[in-house]
């Protein structure tokens, strides 16, 4: 396997493990009326830490789709047997 998969592989690995660590922190807060204000603060902001990660690594992935179609764009603007002026 190639270095660069596995660098994504991992990367989507992690993001799937914040994604549910996120929803373990939702879940918590939602159905733990025991817990304490000052842990529900600390899960809170635990929360917001996941889902700007979260949301940034979206954007990213969001960004490198459109330069694929950019780039996809440009390669099926070319001409697909070159130049019949002959």
């Amino acid at each position: 396997m190639e270095e660069t998969t596995k660098n994504k592989t991992a990367m989507s690995i992690d993001f799937e493990k914040k994604i549910g660590e996120l929803q373990r922190i939702v879940d918590k807060l939602e159905s733990d009326a025991s817990i304490s204000l000052e842990e529900s603060m600390a899960l809170y902001e635990s929360g917001l830490s996941l889902t700007k990660e979260c949301v940034d690594k979206l954007n990213s992935v969001q960004t490198r789709v459109s330069d694929l179609n950019r780039q996809l764009d440009m390669i099926l603007q070319q001409p697909l047997f070159g130049d019949d002026d002959d």
